[in-house]
């Protein structure tokens, strides 16, 4: 019981901290203003981590190496973690996936909680500053969707269907994130 809750804990933890490392990678690839209150928060979370790496690994062709390496390395020791906390079995190929599928599962996370988020900003406060700063971060995902489904008496349904899909990707990508390959 307890060993369930300080999994479930830990996941979150690692979730969102894994999140945020992806997340300032994002914001660095789309050269947002360091005073942007995203990168802002972003920044001070992270810095403790992301900082000693960058002083190795620089940022090249738009890339913020240092987070990705570091979402990356928070990516196994969650696996890890929850792999031991849960006396589940490992199996090589499966920790070796593992990590990587983590990392996909917090993208696609943050892809769907964004869209979730923008959608409600659009309809409560369209001039909201950050309704802009989603759009444009979402924008990559929610513009093929667009071209396909067309506007219903100005209603867009494009997040609805970008939920959708992230939602169903996921059901394919946890169990991967979580090391279940039984090979």
């Amino acid at each position: 019981m307890l060993g369930s809750v300080l999994q479930y804990v830990l996941g979150i933890v690692f979730g969102f901290f894994g999140a945020l490392l992806l997340l300032r990678a994002w914001l660095y690839y789309w050269a947002l203003s360091p005073r942007h209150p995203l990168c802002e928060l972003t920044r001070k979370i992270t810095d403790w981590l992301v900082a000693p790496l960058s002083k190795a690994l620089k940022p090249k062709g738009g890339i913020d190496w240092a987070s990705v390496v570091a979402a990356f390395f928070t990516a196994i020791i969650a696996v890890l973690l929850h792999r031991t906390l849960g006396h589940l079995p490992a199996t090589p190929v499966g920790l070796l996936i593992a990590p990587f599928a983590m990392l996909l599962r917090w993208a696609l996370e943050m892809i769907s909680w964004g869209a979730i988020i923008w959608a409600v900003l659009s309809w409560v406060n369209r001039g909201h500053p950050m309704t802009y700063t989603l759009e444009m971060l979402l924008n990559p995902f929610l513009a093929p969707i667009r071209r396909i489904l067309p506007t219903f008496r100005g209603i867009d349904f494009s997040p609805l269907v970008l939920i959708v899909i992230t939602n169903v990707l996921l059901m394919l990508v946890v169990p991967l994130s979580r090391g279940f390959i039984l090979l």
